[in-house]
């Protein structure tokens, strides 16, 4: 699909994070403690979790991962090098959300399928299926190269290791820069009437964290998010964005390809997409970390349980837990490496491309409220979001 070349990818090295300039990159010195609290971001929809098929052979893996632009660097820096290197095939399929991905993925596993052998699954999504004993359970020694990945990137439960890190994202305000005059700066554009039916939004609440930006951007902070009165408040407030939604979209490439024409000039996507689209395929878009912080994602490796393909998963991780590894998709993905901080060898430039102004200013959202409290915000959501619209 695409026909980018690796100069193509790093022809704009001084882009702008923030207008035309890339400012000096932030110290990674608090990533670790930033990094306790996070794991979330894009979400997934299993292509093949409805039907009754399951996995792949022994010498292969069919692999979930975000769709879109997010794939195809992936099948080109990740996948296909493990299968040179391991002669294992890689079969990989797009996602679309996690609040689609997870049901579908527990019908499948009840009745002993597995549609696929591993995902990238948000932390949300990883702490339902812990609750539904969906994922495959590894000992926790099992894995050498998870000695280099952040310690609050790897998810356990009852001593058994359940996800490993696999990279970082942003949600930025992002714009088409032919078909949208001047760019957003403040989330609080998503509330601007000056904009009204030219948005582009992410659906559900769990996907876009659109209620951690509300409280924290619009109200007293996300503090209100521990109480069902203000959880209450928080949607209310949110309502007030459903005017200027031109598209709610689930899978990211839902949107980037009508951003990148201009049929939707504007909206709230993942900057590495965003970058993906500009350096790669030479897009007129433009990727902006608002000026109350972007929000801070990751995921995990998970595979289901009733895969029978766990030894060529578990190959796969580890090389997807190499520094080198992580080092490569970050510079031809922009996202962050889930190592730890002295075993990547980017540099502050390659850094400031992937991160802007650091991991240190953006929005962390509130993750448990997802899973703790997701009838009540399901139930907002439909009520004050889905049928405002």
């Amino acid at each position: 699909m695409r026909e980018s070349s690796e100069k193509d990818r790093h022809q704009d090295s001084t882009e702008s994070i923030r207008g035309d300039t890339v400012g000096e990159a932030d110290s990674w010195r608090s990533r670790r403690q930033i990094l306790a609290t996070t794991a979330a971001g894009t979400g997934t929809a299993l292509a093949g979790c409805s039907g009754a098929g399951g996995g792949s052979g022994p010498g292969s893996l069919t692999v979930s991962v975000f769709g879109g632009a997010f794939k195809d660097i992936l099948d080109e820096t990740l996948f296909a090098p493990f299968e040179e290197e391991t002669e294992i095939t890689v079969q990989s399929e797009a996602q679309g959300g996690a609040a689609d991905v997870i049901p579908n993925l527990e019908g499948a596993v009840r009745n002993g399928n597995a549609p696929v052998d591993l995902l990238i699954m948000t932390v949300p999504g990883v702490l339902r299926g812990i609750n539904s004993d969906l994922w495959h359970r590894w000992a926790s020694d099992e894995f050498e190269n998870t000695q280099f990945i952040e310690d609050d990137l790897m998810t356990h439960d009852d001593g058994d290791l359940i996800g490993v890190g696999s990279m970082g994202w942003f949600i930025n305000l992002v714009h088409n820069t032919e078909e949208f005059g001047g760019s957003l700066t403040s989330w609080n554009s998503l509330w601007d009437s000056q904009y009204e039916e030219q948005l582009a939004m992410m659906s559900p609440a769990v996907t876009g964290f659109l209620p951690d930006i509300t409280a924290e951007v619009r109200l007293n902070g996300q503090d209100l998010l521990d109480t069902e009165d203000g959880i209450r408040e928080v949607f209310e407030e949110l309502s007030g964005i459903v005017p200027q939604s031109a598209l709610w979209y689930t899978n990211e490439a839902n949107f980037q390809s009508r951003l990148a024409s201009g049929e939707i000039p504007a909206g709230m996507l993942y900057h590495d997409i965003t970058r993906v689209l500009r350096v790669s395929q030479d897009a007129p878009v433009q990727s902006t970390f608002p000026d109350e912080g972007s929000v801070l994602g990751s995921g995990r490796w998970v595979s289901p349980r009733t895969t029978e393909n766990t030894e060529a998963a578990k190959q796969l991780i580890e090389y997807a837990s190499r520094p080198e590894t992580q080092d490569r998709i970050t510079r031809e993905l922009f996202t962050f490496p889930a190592i730890e901080e002295q075993h990547s060898s980017l540099n502050d430039e390659e850094y400031a491309r992937a991160a802007g102004p650091g991991i240190e200013e953006a929005i962390i959202p509130s993750f448990e409220l997802y899973v703790e409290q997701e009838q009540l915000v399901n139930q907002l959501w439909n009520e004050l979001i889905v049928q405002g619209q």
